[in-house]
């Protein structure tokens, strides 16, 4: 009963690996704060109590505040003191909306003559042109730019931020993104719309879509098929399958997609 009770409480997005530590800290901060004053105003074991709640819920969750992620990595970085926190998290960059039905989408943009063939399916040459231009728009823009203009580009409200090496866009979900895959999705969703897709679905769509990326959305590389192995030296402790296969720029190594084994796309 206890086990099940941690696992509903548990949230894995912001804990182990991926913890978010400026999060961390900051919530410690409030909770070590919110028991002193209640452990004053109140009584001691008032303080202890809050203080223990508060430190399971942080261990479990990774934050107790609502909405921490979107404030806490900037409140940290603007400190006069470099804490050495690398947000980043140890793990392949997040879709900005989830595609829960890839075969779908993929029909979506055939109807809509983004992707054309018949045997092996390739872009457009006018969409990939497009979607080249709109990279190419972006990509001289700073982190903090890029970001925003992802959650611009989301059908729904979205706050933007940028903390170590990668992008949140927090919305619906929280989308931790990579800089190249901020720019793909980014600016596959306008050349969607421009091909005349909604925007919800273009969203939707340009997750799959970057399995048919012409060029690296950062550096302008490239691209090939490969393995996490071979493109980025290793598994870096990152990827629990370096054989993965993966799209990735062979100048800059940038994964750009991971294709999906048979085993589980089969679920």
């Amino acid at each position: 009963m206890i086990g099940q009770l941690i696992d509903s409480l548990s949230d894995p997005e912001y804990t182990g690996d991926r913890r978010c530590w400026p999060c961390t800290l900051v919530n410690a901060v409030l909770v070590g704060l919110a028991a002193l004053l209640v452990g004053r105003r109140w009584r001691r074991l008032g303080g202890v109590v809050v203080l223990g709640i508060g430190g399971v819920l942080i261990a479990l969750r990774g934050y107790v505040v609502p909405y921490t992620p979107r404030f806490a990595p900037q409140l940290v970085d603007r400190l006069p003191v470099d804490l050495g926190f690398d947000h980043a998290p140890a793990e392949p960059s997040d879709s900005l909306v989830a595609a829960e039905n890839p075969d779908r989408l993929v029909g979506v943009l055939i109807e809509a003559g983004v992707l054309t063939g018949d045997e092996m399916l390739h872009l457009e040459d006018g969409f990939a042109e497009t979607w080249t231009r709109e990279m190419d728009t972006l990509r001289g823009g700073s982190d903090r730019e890029i970001a925003a203009a992802a959650a611009e580009a989301v059908p729904f409200d979205a706050d933007s931020t940028v903390s170590g090496e990668r992008l949140l866009v927090a919305g619906q979900r929280d989308a931790w993104l990579s800089r190249p895959v901020a720019i793909a999705e980014t600016a596959g969703i306008e050349a969607l719309v421009a091909a005349g897709v909604d925007r919800e679905t273009a969203a939707s769509a340009v997750g799959p879509l970057r399995m048919f990326l012409p060029v690296c959305p950062d550096c302008g590389g490239t691209v090939a098929e490969s393995t996490i192995q071979n493109c980025c030296g290793g598994t870096k402790g990152i990827y629990d399958r370096p054989d993965r296969e993966v799209l990735a720029c062979v100048d800059c190594e940038s994964v750009l997609y991971e294709f999906q084994p048979l085993d589980e796309t089969a679920d």
